[in-house]
């Protein structure tokens, strides 16, 4: 059974006359019968009575031809549908990241993406686990990612955008503000703001690995996953913290930055992306991401 032995029966139960009908498909009358008694055969019933002057349908015909109505009103909204979203998809772009894309890189990104695709709707989504990103990606539910590991499989690939170092967060008013750098010496005796490993596992990373080497464990005073939040406590003097240089751009007042030792923390950041499937809009935004993050 096809869609067109469908649209076959469903002509010729309205019409009930197969010239008319086949009129109506573009099919010769010979042809449409073929059609009608091949899926009369296919159901194992009879669909019509037929005589030389008159058709009309059996009591299966009658009530099979408002089941084969409703499956083409349903082929036919599904195929709408489809249609609707290859569309709109050329128009519409989902964009996930860490903290850093979304508040720094990505407003560049959309006024440089703006000039050459005004019209183009952009739905952001603040996701923090590298991980969830790939699920959003291999699901679909994203198109773009900025993310902090590379993310390389049979469906996605990544490109790194640059890197930068990991900063000691301090009040100004805390005597090592004015070091030249910081190492995990310099700060063991030092109450730490610190970030919980499921949230922000680069940074709890590098200051744990820090301590592992002097062979001491850091003083957390409390751990936190918001970067604003963290640095409101560091100029309110409660601790300090490390932090990746970009956050200097979001710091409020009284607060310094000293670069953390060994200068080897370093902070990534890659876009990601589907290896195939992407419509032209979101390599001209990937396009844009590259352009702007040099």
């Amino acid at each position: 059974m096809d869609i067109r032995q469908l649209e076959c029966f469903v002509a010729v139960a309205e019409e009930l006359h197969f010239r008319k009908a086949g009129e109506r498909l573009g099919l010769s009358q010979s042809a449409l019968s073929e059609r009608i008694s091949a899926l009369e055969h296919e159901l194992g019933a009879r669909l019509f009575f037929r005589t030389t002057r008159q058709v009309s349908l059996t009591q299966a015909g009658s009530e099979f031809v408002q089941d084969a109505k409703r499956i083409l009103a349903e082929i036919e909204r599904s195929v709408s549908n489809v249609r609707h979203t290859a569309e709109s998809d050329l128009r519409h772009i989902r964009v996930s990241g860490v903290d850093q894309a979304i508040s720094m890189l990505l407003p560049r990104v959309l006024l440089g993406f703006r000039k050459t695709d005004p019209n183009v709707h952009v739905q952001v989504l603040e996701i923090s686990s590298s991980e969830q990103h790939s699920q959003e990606l291999i699901g679909h539910r994203t198109d773009v990612a900025f993310v902090r590991t590379p993310q390389e499989d049979d469906f996605i690939t990544s490109e790194l955008l640059h890197r930068q170092p990991v900063e000691v967060v301090l009040a100004e008013t805390n005597p090592l503000s004015n070091s030249a750098s910081l190492s995990a010496s310099d700060i063991v005796d030092q109450p730490i703001v610190g970030y919980p490993k499921h949230a922000r596992p680069i940074l709890h990373e590098a200051l744990w690995s820090g301590f592992r080497q002097i062979g001491a464990q850091p003083n957390i005073m409390c751990e936190i996953i918001d970067k604003s939040t963290l640095l409101q406590f560091v100029a309110h003097g409660l601790g300090i913290a490390l932090a990746p240089s970009w956050v200097r751009n979001i710091a409020p007042p009284g607060v310094v930055f000293v670069p953390f030792e060994p200068c080897d923390n370093l902070i990534d950041l890659y876009v990601a992306f589907r290896k195939s499937g992407n419509s032209d809009t979101v390599k001209r935004f990937v396009d844009t991401v590259r352009a702007t993050a040099v």
